[in-house]
């Protein structure tokens, strides 16, 4: 009769060699989109929230026949927050394409945004914008009509929390999206997750 596997059994598969690898390079992936839009003109970077981790697989439905081909799922995400210095239509054409062909639609659809503040020609509200991509969302903080601040960061999971977790904050704890906020007024948030479906860097097979 088939057995599931202890948390001790998965926390092994969590930091073997072959999900260590799978995880170095998911986060230098990660890492090196960061330092794209880091190195965008307008842009300040305050802070990186960092969180790396492995579970069980969520359980659906008790109604749906359905049991997950995988005992593990590793999964990360990176969240960049950067201040903006000067107009924030000068620096979203700046931000590397992610090569997908309706990043310059999104845009320019943006800009058009705060150039109309947020309103059609015949006075409707337009919904606020954001750039997605798969695997990046970029969001950032819009004034009126329809105001919109980036929020900070949420806490880190206790531990025990998961099979295997990380979670950092770069440069640290310490520093905030407020204080960000105070210093360059406009915060800009670049989220990252993994781009490969299903949404893992590892997963562990079902026996």
């Amino acid at each position: 009769m088939y057995r599931e596997p202890s948390d001790k059994e998965l926390r092994t598969q969590a930091t073997s060699p072959e999900a260590e690898s799978l995880r170095a390079r998911e986060e230098q992936r990660m890492r090196a989109l960061v330092q794209r839009v880091t190195a965008v003109e307008g842009l300040e970077h305050a802070l990186t929230r960092f969180t790396d981790f492995c579970n069980r697989p969520t359980k659906r439905s008790v109604f749906e026949n359905y049991q997950s081909p995988y005992v593990l799922e590793c999964r990360m995400q990176t969240v960049a927050y950067f201040g903006i210095r000067g107009d924030i239509t000068d620096v979203l054409p700046r931000i590397p394409t992610p090569g997908i062909d309706t990043w310059a639609q999104q845009v320019a659809g943006a800009v058009q945004y705060h150039h109309t503040r947020g309103r059609s020609a015949d006075g409707s509200l337009i919904p606020a914008p954001s750039l997605q991509a798969p695997g990046i969302r970029i969001e950032w903080d819009l004034p009126q009509p329809l105001p919109r601040q980036v929020q900070e960061p949420i806490l880190c999971p206790s531990d025990g929390w998961a099979i295997y977790q990380r979670c950092t904050t770069v440069p640290t704890a310490t520093v905030s999206v407020a204080a960000a906020r105070a210093k360059y007024h406009t915060i800009l948030s670049v989220t990252l997750d993994h781009t490969t479906s299903p949404a893992y860097y590892y997963t562990a097979p079902r026996p």
